[in-house]
């Protein structure tokens, strides 16, 4: 499996609406990812705007996992980016996160807020992730890719009752 993390930042959050229309809408933290996208967005600039001098207000993050051999839904791509976003410490900050899962390929895009609910910021310095990240989500990938409930291989690999 190929693994690539790009990350760039965002001056608005209208981005958001560009990713819906494209892609499914899988989760979000600190918003209510059931209301309408434009209150979604609101929600986003409200927080934001609590560092009104602020320019660039987000930070896309775009990880692609390519050839992977099993076929991963939406709940097992769910934990991957739970667990990397917890791994990389951002579990705290205000994101939404969309899914485009193909045969052997998945793109995970997800929004984050750089304005914290307590009020401080992520430098976007930081922005490129490093060898960490990527190894946090190599780890993500493989508590899930590597476990028989989500691989039918590995199932039949290591179950009794297939004889």
């Amino acid at each position: 499996m190929k693994i690539i993390i790009e990350e760039l930042k965002i001056d608005n959050f209208g981005f958001i609406e560009t990713l819906s229309q494209q892609y499914i809408l899988a989760n979000g933290s600190l918003i209510d990812i059931n209301h309408p996208l434009s209150r979604i967005i609101d929600d986003f600039n409200t927080l934001s705007g609590t560092r009104p001098k602020l320019k660039n207000l987000g930070i896309y993050t775009l990880i692609s996992l390519k050839n992977i051999y099993i076929q991963l839904n939406q709940e097992s791509c769910l934990k991957i980016v739970d667990q990397y976003i917890h791994g990389i410490g951002w579990h705290d900050l205000q994101y939404i996160c969309f899914l485009d899962i193909r045969k052997s390929n998945i793109y995970i895009h997800i929004i984050f807020n750089r304005v914290t609910p307590q009020g401080k910021l992520i430098d976007i310095k930081c922005l490129g992730a490093n060898w960490q990240q990527y190894e946090v989500l190599r780890q993500s990938c493989s508590l899930i890719i590597d476990n028989p409930v989500h691989n039918k291989y590995l199932q039949r690999q290591f179950c009794n009752c297939c004889g």
